[in-house]
Order: structure tokens, then sequence, then C-alpha cells
């Protein structure tokens, strides 16, 4: 839907920050996949109204309709196993991993800002958090299906 890969990935981790910062909000008896799709189609518009100048491939009912193709997320009861299992997760790794998912997604920093902390590229550090997400996503997975 997004066809920069830089952009994309900054949308996606928009996404994840504003489920992370309304959390509170969800409610636990609705589907939590339908919930997260429906901020990705606002942050994907609100992406594209910011790059106008770019010739857009998906219509707004393109989106929707993509969106509402998937299956519905887990149950809130899978739903708190996979959360406990990430806290696992994220309690494993190294100082300097957590430190740099905190940045991005409990501070809300631009990966400008984190690169300019950790004096790197922002590209070396978009790769550092796709494989953290990765060895999280792993890791949830891997535990999950130790309590099954």
């Amino acid at each position: 839907m997004i066809p920069e890969p830089a952009a994309r990935e900054d949308v996606f981790q928009e996404v994840a920050v504003v489920l992370w910062k309304s959390f509170d909000r969800y409610d636990p008896d609705r589907s939590f996949g339908a919930w997260a799709r429906g901020v990705a189609v606002r942050k994907i518009w609100e992406d594209r109204r910011h790059r106008a100048r770019l010739p857009e491939s998906l219509s707004l009912e393109q989106i929707e309709q993509l969106s509402g193709a998937f299956e519905p997320g887990p149950t809130s009861a899978n739903w708190r196993a996979r959360e406990q299992a990430l806290t696992c997760c994220l309690q494993e790794l190294p100082a300097h991993s957590s430190r740099l998912l905190r940045m991005r997604y409990e501070e809300n920093l631009c990966m400008e800002e984190i690169a300019r902390a950790y004096q790197s590229g922002a590209d070396a550090l978009y790769q550092t958090l796709s494989r953290l997400r990765r060895r999280l996503r792993e890791c949830v997975t891997r535990r999950l299906r130790e309590f099954i």
C-alpha cells in the first residue's frame, strides 16, 4: 500500500506507537486485528496526505477492502498470553536493544533523532529494529508453543 520501503517502515512504526499508547482504550471483547487495521488505514491516509505529490497506487476503497480481508485477531485470552510472552521476551534483550526500542516506541523519537543519539545511520537502525522485531516475534511464537 506504500511503495517506498522507508516510508512503509515509518508508517508501520507509527501504527505500533498508536496501538501501544492507546491500548488502554482497546475493548478486549472486540477484534484486536480489526482495531489495529483501522489504525493502519488512518496512518496510511495520513502518510498519503503528506506525500500528495506522489502517485497513489491504491484507492481508499481498495485499502479498506484489503484491510477487511484478514481473519479476526486473537481472542482476548490469547492476546493476554501473547502480551505476557512479549514481556518475557523483552526482558531477555540486551540493554542496548531495549534502549533502542524504548527510544522508538515509548519516547516516539524519529529515526533521525535516534541515529544522532547512537551516532549511526538511520538505515542501519531501521535494519536493527527490523531484526529486533523479528527476534521478538520468534521469541513470542516459541513461548506460546511452550505454553500449549
